[in-house]
């Protein structure tokens, strides 16, 4: 007796490939829909970090110098600050402060000019004349003009960030405010 086998039983049919061919394009799309979505998810974290640690940074900055700042200028929305020489420019040694009574803190006779100001998109930072890009995608900054011998008010709007999304309408970016009180000022001592 010899076995005869029956052709027509063997591999699968048109409806079965049909439906795991089907089962298988929707377990595919899934996979990259939700790709797309993690891309998308990661670009705005992304962005959002980023807006916020320039908007950090540029408050750090400004309130540094302002604290250390023996005098200012404002002019065309320029802030220009003239902070003591805290190195020497020979050695590169910290120079020693001196206390008097007044309560403030001398560090010699030699200042540092630093400068604020926006340049296109960019918040520039610049000492002894080297510009410093501390912040992108800067809408404005204005500095308000008060007497620089007590403190200094200034704001920076950051223009919104949008990656990948239509055009939602005009929409207002962050602003930073910092007011910072000008300790080491001339006229104070």
């Amino acid at each position: 007796m010899k076995l005869h086998p029956n052709l027509r039983i063997r591999g699968f049919s048109l409806v079965e490939q049909m439906v795991s061919l089907t089962c298988g394009l929707i377990v595919l799309a899934a996979v990259l829909i939700a790709g797309v979505a993690l891309q998308r998810s990661f670009a705005a974290v992304e962005g959002y970090s980023t807006a916020e640690g320039d908007q950090l940074r540029v408050q750090d900055y400004i309130a540094m110098d302002c604290r250390r700042a023996v005098g200012g200028v404002v002019a065309s929305n320029t802030l220009t600050l003239s902070i003591p020489t805290y190195y020497d420019p020979g050695s590169k040694n910290p120079v020693d402060p001196q206390h008097p009574t007044g309560g403030s803190i001398q560090y010699g006779t030699g200042t540092v000019p630093i400068s604020y100001y926006r340049s296109g998109s960019n918040f520039i930072r610049q000492v002894n004349g080297t510009e410093f890009a501390i912040a992108t995608n800067v809408e404005s900054f204005t500095v308000t003009p008060q007497d620089l011998t007590s403190s200094v008010t200034c704001s920076v709007t950051f223009a919104p960030r949008f990656t990948n999304m239509p055009n939602v309408g005009p929409v207002n970016g962050t602003t930073v405010f910092s007011n910072t009180f000008l300790r080491n000022a001339v006229a104070r001592q």
